[in-house]
């Protein structure tokens, strides 16, 4: 284990449910806290260790970068005010502020040192800065092939850092000129040339940003650039009928499919996704919550009456436990009687340890969707369970939690896919129960008027009885 990684052996990271770039830059935030406060130590460590060694030079941090500070022979072209002969100087080696920096920096001053006690210090191309001046401007392409080790110099390496590094290796690798300087007029080419959809431009911004920051670039011209969507992106989101009428083109698309060249389990492998199908319908679940250590013991267990599915802490937004929001789908699309799917889901994942192997077995989600015909997208299933959830009145913040993201996130994104049929729907339902409100409301006040007049009455013959116990004492 590397030192950045052994830096966060004692890091927790504090839950987070937003799943979108503000969670994620949270996520990220909390880490580099993190690890700038281990940094901070190791760098009084390097400097305890320079002092003890009686090396009259120490190492300071400057931004992202680390410099020598020392008393050194006045620099060529510099004014001696005092007339001692010697300045104290701050030594830039392009040398940056990680663990690898700081080793290199402690060999550095060491030489320094060295130099300095045997008075064989001299301002050479190197102190003075000149050669860090004559290195060409990097390119795009050395950038990238960088990337994957500056990119876990300031983050703690788990299964869901590198599925979000792998996102960002990707767009970096489709979408950047990797012959070209990286400077800022490139990037900035790179967002204008790209054909892709808004979004995807605004996500190549953003790996640009973390790319450049990973190797101690600065862009300022993309610090604020920001691509607005162009037109609104439409979505085919399924009715609860469509939902359970696609999902018997599975068994369909097997009866209909030429077998003779098959194996087993190619014949068999349309039972685990449509498997799938059903818990994405069921769950709001994302793909890569079904494939990442899912916990099958619980799922099959007698104590797990209430069908939860346990979420790994590895995935995108942390662990959770996640309900049923028709507990009768669970039935229909046997999700717990088809062993034969839940053995095919292990056999899919086993031995799959990394990131890479992990979203490897989940896209096949994508493929059999279009393999059996069905009209909408595996992402589009778990919107629909978003504003089903909304239509039954389940509260906000219980919809939110269940699917793994912040409120934030369920009301500005999800709800967009609020279609004109489902607003109508929404408005009858809240008609209706406003309806039986003041249905109820009305009968309350008929059975109060009913309850005094029978008090009145029951008034009425308690004084009638009373008069004649009266008449009778008197005769």
């Amino acid at each position: 284990m590397d030192r950045t990684q052994e830096a966060f052996a004692d890091f927790q990271q504090t839950a987070i449910t937003d799943g979108g770039y503000i969670g994620r830059m949270q996520a990220v935030i909390e880490q580099e806290n993190h690890l700038a406060a281990k940094l901070e130590a190791e760098l009084k460590a390097v400097n305890a260790r320079l002092k003890g060694a009686r090396v009259n030079v120490s190492v300071r941090k400057s931004g992202y970068s680390l410099q020598l500070r020392s008393t050194l022979p006045i620099k060529p072209g510099d004014i001696d005010k005092k007339g001692i002969g010697t300045k104290q100087y701050d030594i830039s080696l392009g040398i940056p502020f990680n663990f690898d920096g700081l080793n290199t920096a402690e060999e550095e001053a060491y030489e320094l040192g060295k130099l300095i006690a045997r008075k064989q210090f001299q301002w050479t191309d190197k102190y003075l800065g000149k050669t860090r001046n004559k290195v060409k401007a990097k390119i795009i392409g050395d950038l990238i092939a960088d990337f994957e080790q500056n990119y876990f110099q300031t983050r703690k390496r788990t299964l869901k850092s590198e599925n979000t590094f792998s996102s960002y290796h990707y767009i970096a690798q489709t979408h950047l000129p990797k012959d070209k300087p990286a400077t800022n007029v490139n990037f900035i080419e790179a967002v204008q040339c790209c054909t892709s959809s808004d979004s995807v431009k605004n996500e190549l911004i953003k790996v640009i940003r973390v790319l450049c920051k990973c190797s101690g670039l600065e862009v300022p011209e993309l610090s604020n650039l920001k691509i607005k969507p162009s037109a609104t992106r439409k979505r085919d989101i399924p009715s609860d009928a469509e939902i359970e009428q696609e999902y018997l083109k599975f068994e369909t698309y097997a009866l209909n499919r030429p077998s003779k060249l098959l194996t087993r389990e190619d014949r068999n492998n349309w039972q685990l996704w449509r498997w799938v199908y059903g818990m994405l319908a069921t769950y709001g679940l994302r793909p890569r919550e079904i494939f990442l250590n899912p916990d099958l013991d619980w799922w099959l267990s007698a104590d797990n009456n209430m069908n939860t599915w346990r979420v790994n802490e590895e995935c995108k937004t942390g662990e959770r436990e996640a309900l049923p929001l028709y507990p009768r789908w669970v039935e229909t699309f046997n999700l717990k009687t088809d062993i034969e799917a839940i053995e095919l889901l292990e056999a899919k994942i086993k031995d799959k340890v990394s990131s890479k192997q992990i979203n490897s077995a989940r896209h096949g989600t994508d493929r059999w969707f279009r393999f059996v015909g069905i009209p909408f997208q595996p992402y589009d299933l778990r919107h629909a369970w978003a504003i089903r959830a909304h239509l039954m009145g389940i509260p906000i913040k219980a919809a939110a939690d269940n699917l793994g993201h912040s409120v934030n996130m369920h009301t500005s994104i999800y709800q967009k896919w609020f279609s004109l049929e489902n607003r109508k729907v929404a408005i009858e339902e809240a008609i209706k129960k406003k309806s039986r409100v003041q249905e109820l409301q009305d009968i309350a006040i008929q059975l109060q008027q009913e309850n005094e007049q029978l008090r009145l009455e029951n008034e009425r013959l308690r004084l009638l009885v009373e008069n004649q116990d009266l008449i009778r004492m008197m005769n």
